[in-house]
């Protein structure tokens, strides 16, 4: 009975192992993939730029050569509130390689019509740096017959009588432009506030007896309040940057204004410094330089 039983099960066929087939994953192809990213980034873009239509902060109304640098609403709205408020007053731009080859025969007039009366460019920097764009904005500005302008950018860790002589080399001015400007925004690493004063005294004599005028001192405002000294440097214009929503900068006897660095102007690929001079033109001119009489 026993043997029946293991005969049986010999005889009994095996059954074929069938092997059963694993289904494939889906996956995305590259293709799919990239054109799925460039639908999303194309829908996000088009949102942007309907819901700055919408705010009002693409700046319609000014045109940009080149790259579109678009003006803030709130920065737009605070140009308007000084060029209203300033209407009797003078505007200007100013540049440095930064907004780079800069369309001189489109600068006239800005966005809301009001002249350019003078444009002032950086010069040198340092004891030994020269704006790479300088020889050609400065002529460029001549032939437009805009009132011109020269600034250095002094750099407090440098020798200040080296510094004016690389001003004093570079820039030669003529009847009618404005005098030469002094250019101080940083603290020095590797000596004191008191002997960054000295420093700049000497290079503002230095250029003062070259020139035979007193240069014009930019700065901004908290700069002068907190290391400058208004008994120091009363004999001197300021030229004050302070781009905060203020009503004019808080340092009281400023002459000149630069109320913004993100204006749009046409002819300049990129952002501009706009600026007010506390005059009109009359008042603008009797400040012009004008070469000693030997």
């Amino acid at each position: 009975m026993a043997q029946s039983k293991v005969e049986s099960k010999v005889k009994k066929k095996k059954r074929p192992v069938v092997k059963r087939k694993r289904k494939k994953k889906k996956t995305i192809s590259n293709k799919s993939y990239l054109l799925f990213v460039t639908i999303v980034v194309a829908l996000y873009l088009l949102f942007i730029f309907r819901f700055s239509l919408y705010r009002g902060t693409v700046d319609i109304h000014t045109k940009v050569e080149g790259l579109d640098f678009i003006t803030p609403f709130s920065e737009q709205r605070k140009i308007d509130k000084v060029f209203k408020k300033f209407d009797d007053y003078v505007f200007g731009a100013d540049f440095s390689h930064y907004q780079g080859l800069v369309y001189w025969s489109r600068i006239d007039t800005f966005a809301n019509g009001k002249p350019v009366d003078f444009v002032i460019v950086r010069a040198t920097m340092g004891h030994n740096g020269r704006d790479m764009f300088f020889r050609h904005n400065w002529k460029r500005i001549k032939e437009r017959k805009i009132i011109r302008g020269a600034y250095h950018y002094y750099r407090p860790n440098e020798n200040s009588l080296k510094q004016a002589q690389n001003f004093i080399k570079r820039v030669k001015l003529e009847k009618g432009d404005l005098p030469p400007i002094f250019d101080i925004e940083r603290r020095p690493r590797v000596q004191s506030i008191e002997r960054l004063r000295v420093g700049l005294q000497r290079w503002l004599k230095a250029v003062e007896e070259h020139y035979g005028v007193k240069p014009i001192l930019y700065t901004s405002d908290r700069y002068f309040r907190s290391y400058l000294s208004k008994k120091d440097f009363k004999d001197y214009i300021l030229w004050i940057a302070n781009y905060n929503d203020v009503r004019h900068p808080r340092t009281g006897h400023w002459k000149m204004w630069q109320f913004t660095d993100k204006g749009n102007l046409t002819g300049v690929d990129g952002f501009v410094d706009f600026n007010v001079f506390r005059g009109n033109r009359e008042e603008l001119e009797e400040i012009l330089f004008s070469p000693v009489q030997e």
